[in-house]
C-alpha cells in the first residue's frame, strides 16, 4: 500500500514543483531558425531603462487580409517579448474605423493622416472577388507625456502587398525599438546644417530635417559670411562648429570661399564628421520646362576639388545614365483631364548595391530599398592613407555623358540603346575615414587660426554625388515624405539610406544592426489555396474518418479473437 502511494505522490510533487519553478523563473525558448523572437542586446538594454508606464496602441485589428494578419501576429508576438522583459510596457490592438459609416471613416482617416498615419489600401479575396479595405498599419507609443508614431508597413517600390509585409516583418524589431528610443531617451548628439551656399530650401529639406530631429539636435549654421574685416572672429566660429558632432552640407550651389573651406578643413582634421551631398552638375527638371523641352547639363564649380583631393576623393562631372532607373512623371492631357504618366528616364539612376564587401558598407545598405538620384555625377577614390568605403554604385550597365550635354524630353519617345551603357559600376556615395591630411598643409592660410593642424584625430566624411538625394517633393504646397514620388506613387530608400549613414557617423550602431536583421516569412499561395480548397477539405474530412474506422475495425477484430478463444 505504501509503495503504491509513493508511486502516486512522487509524480504529483514533481509536477507541483515544476509549476512553482515556472512561476518564479519565466523563460522562453526561441526555436526558430532565424531567431525571430530573440531580441538584440541593444533592445534589451533600452527596455531595462524604461522605469515608468509605457503604452503602445497598434492600429491594426479587425477583419484583415491574410498577409496583414501575419503582420499583426508578428507585431503582437514581438510586443509580448518586450512586455515580458519590462512589465511597464502595455499594449493593445484597435481598429480606428470599426463600425463607422463612410463619412465617419473619411473624417477619422483625415485626422490620422494629419498625425502622419496615411492609410494603406489592401485587397481581400473572397470567392474569387477582390474587395478593397482601408488599413492603418501604425503603432503609437505614449511615454512620460510624449507621443511617437511609427509605421509597421514599409513602402517598397513596385512590390506586392505580400512582399511589403515580408519586408516590414524583417524590420519590425527596428521600427518598434526605434520608436521606443525616440519617445524615451533624451537627444544628446548635435548636427549643424550648413545654410550659406545656396543650399536646398527649408521646405525642400523639411522631411529630412524632421527625420534627424527625431533622434538628434539639429540647427542651421552659416560660415560663408566671414571675411577678414568681420567683427565675428573666425576662431570663434570654428570653436562653436567643433561643438557639433556632425556637419551636413545639403546641395551647395555656390562656390565655397577659402575661409569656409579652411574652417571646415580644420573641423574635419580635429576629428569632426561631415556629410556632403554635392551636385557636380547643373541640371534640374525645371530647366526642361520650355517650348523645346530641352536643357544643357553643365559642370558646376564649387571650389572644393583641391580640398576633396587631399582627402583622397574626387567629384567627376560625367552625367550618369543608367539602365537601372526611376521613371519621370510628365503631365498628359489638358485641363481637368490632366494626369501624370511615367516614362523611362535613365537620368534618374537608382541604387541599393555596392562593389564593397566590407562590414561597414553592408551594415549601411543591407535591406535597403533603391535610392533615387537625379542628374548625378560620380566619385573617384584616390590612393592615400584614408580608408574608403563605397556605399552606393551605379548598375553594371552605365553610361557617362561628357559635359556640356543636351538633355531633352524627346528622348522618352526613342527606344533605349543598351549598347550605349558600356561603363561598369561607378561610385555614387563614398565614406572616407581616418586621420585626414589638411588641404592647407604647406599652403598660405586664408585666415589666422590658433593651433593649425596638418594631421589630427580620426574623422569621417561621406560624399554623395547628388544633392537632390535629400530633397522631398512639394506638391500643391504640401511637403511629401522624403523618397516618395507622389506623381508615380513609387517610394525609394533615400531617407533610410541617409539615416543609416548618419547613425553610423554618430556611432549609433545599435539602430543599424536592428535594421539588418534577416527574417524569412513563408506565405501561403492564396490563388493555389483557393483552387485546391475542395481537395484539402475532402482530405481533412475523409482521412480522419477512415483512420477512426480503421482503428475501430482493428479493435473489434482483436476483441473478437480474444473472446472467441474462451
Amino acid at each position: 500500500m505504501k509503495s503504491r502511494l509513493k508511486h502516486i505522490l512522487w509524480p504529483i510533487l514533481i509536477i507541483v514543483g515544476l509549476i512553482i519553478l515556472n512561476s518564479l523563473y519565466h523563460e522562453r525558448l526561441d526555436l526558430t531558425k532565424d531567431k525571430r523572437f530573440t531580441l538584440s542586446k541593444q533592445s534589451k538594454e533600452l527596455l531595462t531603462s524604461i522605469d515608468q508606464a509605457m503604452y503602445v496602441q497598434v492600429l491594426l485589428d479587425g477583419d484583415l487580409p491574410a498577409e496583414f494578419r501575419k503582420l499583426k501576429l508578428e507585431t503582437r508576438q514581438l510586443l509580448e517579448e518586450l512586455s515580458n522583459i519590462n512589465s511597464n510596457l502595455k499594449f493593445e490592438f484597435i481598429n480606428p474605423i470599426a463600425d463607422l459609416n463612410q463619412n465617419e471613416t473619411d473624417r477619422v482617416a483625415a485626422q490620422l493622416a494629419q498625425e502622419g498615419m496615411k492609410p494603406a489600401v489592401a485587397s481581400v479575396q473572397e470567392a474569387g472577388k477582390n474587395t478593397k479595405v482601408l488599413l492603418f498599419p501604425y503603432a503609437k507609443f505614449y511615454y512620460n507625456e510624449k507621443q511617437v508614431v511609427t509605421p509597421l508597413l514599409k513602402s517598397v517600390a513596385g512590390a506586392s502587398a505580400e512582399e511589403r509585409v515580408n519586408s516590414s516583418i524583417q524590420q519590425l524589431e527596428y521600427q518598434l525599438i526605434d520608436a521606443l528610443k525616440r519617445v524615451s531617451t533624451k537627444k544628446s548628439k548635435t548636427i549643424a546644417v550648413l545654410r550659406d551656399s545656396g543650399n536646398l530650401t527649408d521646405r525642400q529639406l523639411q522631411d529630412f530635417l524632421q527625420s534627424i530631429q527625431s533622434y538628434y539636435k539639429a540647427a542651421p549654421y552659416a560660415i560663408e559670411f566671414l571675411n577678414d574685416n568681420d567683427s565675428v572672429q573666425p576662431q570663434k566660429v570654428l570653436n562653436s562648429l567643433k561643438k557639433f558632432d556632425l556637419v551636413v552640407a545639403p546641395k551647395p550651389t555656390k562656390p565655397y570661399s577659402e575661409i569656409k573651406k579652411y574652417i571646415l578643413d580644420q573641423y574635419l582634421i580635429d576629428g569632426g564628421k561631415m556629410l556632403m551631398a554635392v551636385d557636380p552638375i547643373i541640371m534640374e527638371d525645371d530647366s526642361l520646362s520650355n517650348s523645346q523641352a530641352k536643357a544643357y547639363a553643365l559642370p558646376r564649380s564649387l571650389n572644393i576639388d583641391e580640398m576633396l583631393f587631399s582627402y583622397g576623393l574626387r567629384l567627376k562631372t560625367g552625367l550618369v545614365r543608367d539602365e537601372k532607373f526611376a521613371p519621370i512623371a510628365l503631365a498628359v492631357g489638358q485641363g481637368r483631364n490632366t494626369q501624370y504618366e511615367a516614362f523611362p528616364w535613365p537620368y534618374y539612376p537608382v541604387s541599393n548595391s555596392t562593389t564593397d564587401t566590407t562590414q561597414t558598407a553592408q551594415s549601411i545598405i543591407k535591406n535597403l530599398e533603391d535610392v533615387k538620384f537625379e542628374y548625378a555625377g560620380t566619385i573617384d577614390t584616390l590612393k592615400n592613407d584614408i580608408e574608403k568605403t563605397v556605399l552606393l554604385t551605379t548598375s553594371k550597365a552605365t553610361q557617362l555623358v561628357t559635359l556640356p550635354a543636351a538633355v531633352s524630353l524627346n528622348e522618352i519617345e526613342k527606344p533605349i540603346n543598351s549598347q550605349a551603357f558600356n561603363s561598369t559600376q561607378q561610385p555614387l556615395a563614398v565614406l572616407a575615414q581616418g586621420n585626414f591630411k589638411s588641404a592647407y598643409k604647406n599652403r598660405v592660410k586664408p585666415i589666422m587660426l590658433k593651433e593649425h593642424l596638418d594631421y589630427g584625430k580620426s574623422g569621417a566624411l561621406v560624399l554623395i554625388s547628388d544633392g537632390d538625394i535629400m530633397k522631398n517633393q512639394i506638391i500643391a504646397g504640401q511637403v511629401q515624405e522624403l523618397g516618395y514620388d507622389i506623381k508615380t506613387g513609387m517610394s525609394f530608400g533615400n531617407k533610410e539610406f541617409l539615416m543609416n549613414t548618419i547613425n553610423y557617423l554618430l556611432d549609433d550602431s545599435g539602430l543599424i544592426s536592428l535594421r539588418n536583421k534577416d527574417i524569412i516569412i513563408p506565405f501561403l499561395n492564396v490563388q493555389k489555396t483557393y483552387n485546391d480548397r475542395l481537395q484539402w477539405q475532402l482530405i481533412n474530412v475523409i482521412i480522419p474518418l477512415v483512420f477512426v474506422a480503421l482503428l475501430a475495425a482493428i479493435f473489434l477484430l482483436l476483441r473478437k479473437r480474444k473472446y472467441s478463444k474462451k
